[in-house]
């Protein structure tokens, strides 16, 4: 079943709460399939298959961690080319109080498309190491990918300069004052999570100061599911 039989922009689309939201990002999963082989192509593809695991898959965390039995509370992925990728809307005495996130991931980069491209013509792809072309692709250049185990968000200096590229990316686009940002980083390592202390510390004492102003609100979502952080006015910010 391929992905865009499986996933539809008004579907994605619906307000749901958190209950709801996390048992259709399961339905979907289930959907994709099982196996690793179809996961990663389709974690690795375009469209709504990308945006269901940059977007969508990140806001069911949040929504886990978050917004739990909390009825009043909606979420809705948001497809398309606007400057967000998510709403939560709050619900409050017959009116609507809405705040837009904006999702970016430390663990994509701009060697991504050579590694799509070399997936669709070869089943396969290492996600990390050196990738190149020779020459370009108008000329059919080869595309190569060495094998080398680098996992940058294990290193803190390796993760902080990600999430300040990424960030100053943001900063520099224009946002509507009830935007938060989203980070989501790869935490799925044992020698990621040693480094959660001086990332708590950065994000607080740092990161936090240079997007006041730009942004309300910070979450920090992991990979794995398990992490979540937040600063900022998020909290009272959503309260209306």
């Amino acid at each position: 079943m391929s992905p865009e039989t499986i996933l539809q922009k008004e579907d994605c689309e619906v307000p749901r709460t958190a209950e709801e939201l996390i048992v259709w990002i399961e339905s979907v999963h289930a959907k994709f399939g099982a196996t690793d082989a179809t996961r990663t192509h389709a974690r690795l593809g375009t469209g709504l298959a990308k945006a269901f695991y940059e977007e969508i898959v990140p806001l069911g965390d949040l929504a886990l961690h978050k917004y739990l039995e909390k009825p009043n509370f909606y979420l809705r992925p948001k497809i398309g080319n606007q400057n967000y990728d998510a709403e939560i809307i709050h619900k409050s005495s017959g009116r609507e109080y809405i705040k837009r996130i904006e999702f970016t991931s430390t663990h994509r980069n701009a060697d991504l498309a050579l590694r799509l491209e070399y997936l669709s013509q070869h089943g396969g792809v290492f996600m990390s190491g050196p990738v190149w072309r020779d020459g370009t692709k108008a000329s059919r250049g080869k595309i190569h990918v060495v094998p080398e185990c680098v996992d940058y968000d294990n290193n803190f200096d390796g993760l902080k300069a990600l999430i300040e590229q990424r960030v100053s990316i943001k900063l520099g686009l224009s946002y509507a004052s009830n935007t938060i940002i989203a980070i989501v980083f790869d935490d799925s390592s044992h020698r990621s999570r040693t480094h959660m202390p001086q990332l708590q510390a950065y994000l607080r004492d740092t990161l936090s100061n240079q997007i006041r102003g730009k942004f309300c609100g910070i979450f920090i979502l992991g990979t794995s599911g398990k992490t979540f952080l937040e600063y900022g006015e998020t909290a009272q910010a959503l309260s209306g």
